[in-house]
């Protein structure tokens, strides 16, 4: 390998980079406009009709859960490990724990018993419709 070859090119890189960082220390900023003051101030008002309602669900009163409705959100908050022996802090021991948020709900029962009485409802058109219609009243005589 001849090193006069590898040493000439890396020469002239490092002259080049100098000069490029010389001519850049020496170019003066840009003039810059000064931002025009705004006399409005800004003003932020939270929404007045936003209610929180919260449900407490005790068991031999130690708090098992507490579900918090908040806006149009529902969250519940339950204890990390409430029936531990060990103390916050020890390995395996009660940590935070973090709010679960309602996503959705369903309503199994709700449908089944709309079903149940759309089914009643069906039967009941069709069994009048089954029945002949009652006899026609006797004329009456005075």
């Amino acid at each position: 390998m001849r090193p006069s070859t590898v040493a000439v090119p890396l020469a002239s890189i490092l002259l080049a980079l100098a000069a490029a960082t010389a001519s850049a220390q020496n170019s003066t900023p840009p003039k810059l406009d000064p931002v025009p003051d705004n006399d409005t101030p800004i003003t932020v008002t939270p929404k007045s009709n936003r209610e929180t309602t919260t449900t407490v669900q005790r068991d031999g009163g130690r708090i098992v859960q507490e579900t918090v409705q908040a806006g149009g959100s529902t969250y519940a908050v339950k204890p990390a490990n409430p029936n531990s022996t060990q103390l916050p802090g020890d390995a395996g021991g009660p940590q935070v724990r973090g709010p679960q948020w309602t996503v959705m709900e369903f309503d199994i029962a709700k449908k089944q018993k709309q079903r149940s009485a759309d089914a009643a409802a069906a039967a009941a058109a069709d069994n009048a419709a089954d029945v002949p219609p009652p006899p026609p009243m006797p004329p009456v005589t005075e």
